[in-house]
């Protein structure tokens, strides 16, 4: 096999690159602090005051580095030397950076005053209902997305519309591929099939019906360990749930199928951006999936209790179904929600 040649980089390109990686460092140095905040994104223009924190900290390397270069080659040098010298000053560049961060700006960044900026910048609850207000969807319409609203609140995205920012197809296009292969219309009927008969409630479920009937003080430590089953899972969360209150009215939901119905309403919208499904086909697929919600619940409390059961089973993590609470409690709570502007039982 041969081998394919590398050109050197130019010391410009070099001390950029350095740079470029110290910056990355300092954003997830940065994400590192505030990611388990809910809801958090890296706030606007942080990258660029990352780059002047650096800037007004440090010499510029890429005019250093072509001034050494316009030296060695008047002085006969040959190229490969150059970069040879500009690999050198790269490794000090970086490491340079790495001690600004470690010093002057991750002071900064770690700073009680920098952090309770960054905190108001985005407020301190986390989760908002963001919404249009154009209008372009009927009360039938914007009733089957609200069937999808906890994972529209979640990513931050507007409840009342089916529409996204034109350079997030791409996105969506790759996020669904890789969580489930989905790549045309085909594909995506498939999964849709298979979130309605199986998804992660099939197995949940049959666990849940055997806690409602015993109990969770009888459910013994072998059948919570059986690795087979999902009671181990369903038991954890079952007991945070009691724990926290993060049912209605303390009742234990019959089935978590409620968070793969939200998952049929956001996959049925992100394969219409995606251009695999049309539109009408978009609402067929919502349709179905609050069809199949009216079979198991009679509201939106109880919709929303399953949601917030069967995200924290998914991955046996009581902290998912915390942040289901959340965003649950905010749907059933705000006068913009739409669970306070559509009736759950009316189609």
């Amino acid at each position: 096999m041969t081998k394919e040649k590398v050109n050197p980089q130019s010391p410009e390109e070099m001390a950029k690159a350095a740079q470029e990686a110290a910056i990355k460092a300092a954003m997830e140095q940065a994400q590192a602090m505030f990611g388990s905040v809910p809801g958090f994104q890296m706030p606007e223009g942080m990258q660029e005051h990352l780059m002047e924190q650096m800037g007004a900290g440090m010499p510029d390397m890429a005019a250093a580095q072509a001034q050494h270069e316009a030296m060695l080659k008047a002085a006969g040098i040959d190229p490969e030397t150059v970069a040879q010298a500009g690999r050198q000053n790269m490794a000090y560049a970086q490491q340079m950076m790495q001690e600004m961060m470690g010093g002057a700006l991750g002071e900064e960044l770690s700073s009680s005053d920098a952090m309770a900026q960054m905190m108001d910048a985005f407020g301190s609850d986390g989760w908002t209902i963001n919404k249009t207000g154009d209008g372009k969807l009927d009360a039938a319409q914007l009733r089957l997305l609200a069937f999808g609203a906890p994972m529209l609140v979640y990513n931050d995205e507007n409840v009342d519309s089916i529409d996204c920012p034109e350079e997030d197809v791409e996105s969506i296009k790759s996020t669904i591929e890789s969580w489930w292969n989905v790549t045309d219309r085909e594909s995506t009927l498939e999964i849709v099939k298979w979130l309605l008969e199986e998804g992660h409630h099939a197995d949940a479920d049959k666990a849940l019906e055997k806690v409602r009937k015993q109990g969770l003080v009888n459910i013994s430590q072998e059948e919570r360990d059986d690795e087979e089953s999902k009671m181990g899972d369903v038991c954890l969360i079952a007991e945070s749930i009691e724990e926290n209150g993060w049912c209605p009215g303390g009742q234990m939901p019959s089935s978590v199928i409620a968070w793969d119905l939200v998952r049929v309403v956001n996959l049925g919208r992100w394969a219409y951006l995606c251009g695999y499904v049309n539109e009408d086909e978009m609402w067929q697929i919502m349709q179905v999936a609050a069809d199949t919600a009216l079979e198991h619940f009679s509201s939106w409390e109880e919709y929303g209790a399953s949601f917030v059961m069967g995200r924290g089973v998914w991955h046996g993590d009581p902290d998912d179904s915390e942040t289901a609470y959340e965003i649950v409690s905010l749907l059933l709570e705000d006068d913009e929600s739409p669970w306070k502007k559509s009736n759950f039982n009316i189609g």
